[in-house]
């Protein structure tokens, strides 16, 4: 018992020892103010807040009135927030990031615009608590109808041009696919004015040409550029058919008729003047102007032609050329500043009638005619009444057709003189007289 009793007083000895010491005493004292810590945390202070950071944020419209009425979310500007969360400590510690989920309030919304809507936050697990902050607090959403429609396309090649001599047919350029299908909200669709087909391709090209691109650009009615984010476009290829057209300025002409026999016309020509005194064409084929320098604007008779003489001629073209001039009318006038007229009486010995048919013979009745004369002024003042021959040529006449007294159209001619013409239209009077057969002079005789 003594032995005992010993080891017993030992112990205590120890015991006494070791809690007397400093450090000790400070090392108990601070387990002791925690455990009493925690004691008085969990009786007493039973929520907590807890932050938590980058929890996405949703913008559902399912089950709302807005998705209701066929809205679709074109743009948010918030993608996640940062939260605090206040709740009973035991149960918000188990909660994580990916339990909580923010939304967009849309309880109010029910058209197509743009809101600035509240954020709240969700979570996964069956855990209440409320949210004490939430950084950013709201997003600015914009909601719309989104519709697929179907567009024109047009073919765009700014940097293509043509070798001299040549010209784009742009009426006529095409492109393959000519629509195409676009999906994005009804506002942004509305604003489209043109689709292009656009290549940027830099070539000089002299005949019909394809190009191929799949670059597409957007431009509102105004001209501007649209931005084509939020929409669905298609990736096509697009094939540019590009038509060459050949070119060529002319000089306006016309055709002259009833010019007479050894007429100057190169020296008359230059005094016919056109507005405007060219035009330009263009025709698919390469070769259709390898021989042409002019184009005429219709036939004159040389006759119609007087010192003050002016004509408008519309301008007829085939259906091969193109006017490029767009110029549909031209006015041709006399240029008379070295020209003059006089008036000359013609006796009967200087009229005339030439091919008349067999079986008969023709007597000039018109004794005289006064004969307009228009031309070079030095020719006109030699020219003189025995110089002008009128004829009058039968080689169409048809007697069973007419009576033996008519009148015929005649024609104007000098002798010696090639720069002069006759102003006018004029007609002689004629008999027609049967020519006696065979059997009528034997029963005369």
């Amino acid at each position: 018992m003594n032995s005992k009793k010993k080891k017993a007083n030992k112990l205590q000895a120890f015991l006494d020892s070791f809690y007397n010491s400093k450090p000790v005493a400070v090392t108990v004292s601070v387990i002791c103010a925690v455990v009493i810590w925690f004691i008085i945390a969990l009786t007493v202070y039973t929520s907590t807040p807890v932050d938590f950071y980058n929890i996405p944020l949703e913008v559902d419209l399912s089950g709302t009135t807005a998705g209701a009425n066929g809205l679709s979310v074109v743009s948010c500007d918030v993608e996640s927030v940062n939260v605090q969360l206040v709740g009973e400590r035991s149960q918000v510690g188990r909660l994580k990031e990916e339990n909580l989920t923010a939304y967009a309030v849309l309880d109010s919304v029910n058209s197509a615009g743009e809101y600035t809507l509240d954020i709240d936050v969700q979570s996964d697990m069956n855990i209440s608590f409320t949210v004490d902050d939430i950084i950013p607090a709201q997003a600015t959403v914009k909601l719309d109808k989104i519709e697929t429609r179907e567009f024109d396309v047009e073919a765009g090649f700014p940097n293509v041009v043509v070798t001299s001599g040549h010209a784009l047919d742009r009426e006529a350029v095409t492109i393959e696919p000519a629509t195409i299908e676009i999906t994005g909200p009804s506002a942004q669709l509305d604003e489209i004015g043109r689709v292009v087909a656009q290549s940027d391709r830099s070539m000089e090209i002299d005949s019909t040409y394809s190009l191929y691109t799949s670059d597409l650009k957007l431009y509102t009615k105004e001209g501007a550029v649209l931005d084509t984010e939020g929409m669905e476009l298609p990736n096509t290829d697009f094939q540019i058919s590009i038509p060459v057209l050949t070119t060529k300025e002319l000089t306006l002409t016309c055709d002259l008729l009833g010019f007479p026999k050894d007429f100057d016309e190169e020296w008359f020509m230059p005094h016919l003047t056109f507005t405007p005194e060219t035009i330009t064409l263009a025709s698919q084929t390469s070769t259709a102007f390898a021989d042409r320098d002019a184009w005429s604007v219709g036939q004159v008779r040389l006759s119609e032609i007087g010192l003050d003489y002016s004509r408008s001629f519309d301008i007829e073209l085939d259906e091969e050329f193109t006017n490029r001039t767009n110029v549909w009318q031209a006015t041709m006038t006399l240029d008379s500043e070295d020209l003059a007229t006089r008036t000359f009486t013609v006796g009967s010995n200087n009229i005339i009638v030439t091919n008349p048919p067999s079986g008969y013979d023709f007597k000039v009745v018109t004794q005289q005619l006064n004969i307009t004369v228009v031309g070079e002024k030095e020719a006109l003042e030699t020219l003189e009444a025995d110089d002008i021959v009128v004829t009058a040529d039968l080689f169409n006449y048809e007697n069973a057709e007419q009576a033996s007294s008519f009148d015929q159209p005649a024609l104007v001619s000098f002798l010696d003189q090639n720069r002069v013409w006759a102003y006018g239209s004029y007609r002689i009077s004629l008999d027609r007289v049967e020519k006696p057969t065979e059997e009528t002079e034997s029963t005369t005789n």
